[in-house]
C-alpha cells in the first residue's frame, strides 16, 4: 500500500503526521517545538511542489509513505493520480490518500503563509511550529485511524 498524507502546501501538517505514522516522532507525548526541525521536509516545501509526491519511508508493515501539497485541488489531484495509476496497469486502491487539513490552525495557516509564501522564514516558521504543536493531539488521531485501519480488508480513505 502506497499512503499519502496531504495537506494545502505539504509542508507541515503532511510530514509531521507522515513522521508520527513512521514513528520518526513519538506519539506517546507532546514533542518540543525543537523536534519539528528534524521532520524531513518540514517547512521547505514550496507552491512549485504542490502536486509531487515526496517519499518518506517504509511503515512497521511494510506501507510506502508519501507526502504531498496539493493547494485547493486535493480532488483534481488525487483522481489524477488514481487514473494515471489505471492507465499505467496499477491498481488505485493500492493507494490511500489521507487529508490533513482537518488538523490546520490559524497558527498553522498564518505561520505557514509567512514561511513558505511571504519567505519570512523568521516569522513564521515559529508560527507553524506552535500551531502545529497545538494541532500534534489531531494529527495523532489521524494517524491512530490509519493504524486501527490495518485490522480491516480496505484502508478508509479519506
Amino acid at each position: 500500500m502506497k499512503i499519502i498524507y496531504h495537506c494545502f502546501g505539504g509542508a507541515h501538517a503532511s510530514p509531521t503526521t507522515a513522521a508520527i505514522h513512521l514513528k520518526l516522532i513519538s506519539n506517546q507525548h507532546l514533542p518540543a517545538i525543537t523536534d519539528f526541525k528534524n521532520i524531513s521536509k518540514f517547512d521547505v516545501a514550496t507552491s512549485q511542489d504542490h502536486g509531487k509526491l515526496n517519499y518518506l519511508g517504509v511503515d512497521h508493515l511494510g506501507n510506502e509513505i508519501y507526502i504531498m501539497g496539493r493547494a485547493h485541488q486535493a480532488p483534481l489531484v488525487t483522481n489524477l493520480i488514481k487514473e494515471f495509476v489505471k492507465l499505467s496497469g496499477g491498481n488505485p486502491d493500492d493507494y490511500c490518500f489521507i487529508n490533513c487539513c482537518q488538523s490546520f490552525n490559524l497558527l498553522m495557516v498564518i505561520g505557514g503563509f509567512s514561511s513558505r509564501r511571504l519567505g519570512l522564514v523568521w516569522l513564521g516558521r515559529p508560527l507553524v511550529s506552535l500551531g502545529t504543536l497545538l494541532a500534534f493531539p489531531k494529527l495523532v488521531g489521524i494517524v491512530q485511524k490509519i493504524w486501527i485501519s490495518f485490522n480491516t480488508p480496505h484502508l478508509t480513505k479519506s
